[in-house]
């Protein structure tokens, strides 16, 4: 068994309903954005969450800001693309997930021989605090070559499969392909890349690039990165 995902309570917004929470988060998104190139810390805590500005507060010192900036910058895309809007049901915790370009570090362009720019998704935690977004923790999600991942995306049929569903795992959505009898969902989970096989008739139209899915499958006879998905249930953000 990988990992299971509660289901927790929440609600996903639909495109017109996110319209204007996502500009919002947005806005959010580019000030920091704007204040870590300008090495403005101040700025930045302001933008951020309590438990942030908290962090920034008590761990920072001044002589490292200009530093935390350059280093903050490195793991945020600009410029990005929105590929998933997701809120609280109470409307007071968001989280929104971005894609787009990187820098590299130069030591790390040299020591793994990786291009001064490379694509990340970056999934970010907002918070309503006074009526304006503030923006908390960020994962990253980084295209890598040497993680273990299926040997195609050619998911066979049923018989190719356990007999029964054994496994419990999830993760976020890093990309999908429609196929004729359903769709294929790549997922990262942590050290890997898995492919889920999700029959038609259990495919949501909110399973998309971002979202964070679990599945309750069976493991592939030949290829252990491969699963057939009995159940596929969305996990809302808390």
């Amino acid at each position: 068994m990988r990992f299971i995902l509660a289901a927790l309570t929440g609600v996903v917004l639909t495109m017109t309903a996110f319209a204007q929470p996502e500009d919002s988060l947005r806005k959010t998104y580019d000030a920091v954005i704007a204040a870590l190139k300008a090495k403005n810390v101040t700025a930045v805590a302001q933008l951020s969450t309590a438990e942030k500005r908290n962090m920034l507060k008590e761990f920072l010192p001044s002589t490292e800001y200009d530093t935390f900036c350059v280093d903050a910058l490195k793991g945020l895309p600009s410029p990005y693309k929105v590929l998933y809007v997701q809120a609280s049901k109470d409307g007071k915790m968001a989280r929104m997930v971005v894609e787009g370009m990187a820098p590299v570090p130069p030591e790390m362009q040299k020591e793994e021989h990786l291009p001064p720019e490379r694509k990340v998704q970056a999934s970010i935690d907002f918070e309503l605090e006074a009526g304006a977004w503030k923006m908390g923790n960020t994962t990253l999600y980084v295209e890598d070559d040497k993680l273990p991942r299926p040997a195609d995306l050619k998911m066979g049929q049923r018989g190719d499969y356990d007999g029964q569903a054994n496994t419990n795992l999830g993760g976020q959505i890093q990309r999908m392909e429609k196929q004729a009898a359903g769709t294929v969902y790549v997922i990262n989970v942590v050290s890997e890349e898995d492919a889920v096989f999700v029959p038609a008739a259990l495919v949501s139209p909110d399973f998309v690039p971002g979202a964070i899915v679990s599945f309750y499958a069976a493991v592939h006879g030949k290829d252990p990165l491969k699963y057939w998905a009995e159940s596929a249930e969305l996990v809302p953000f808390p």
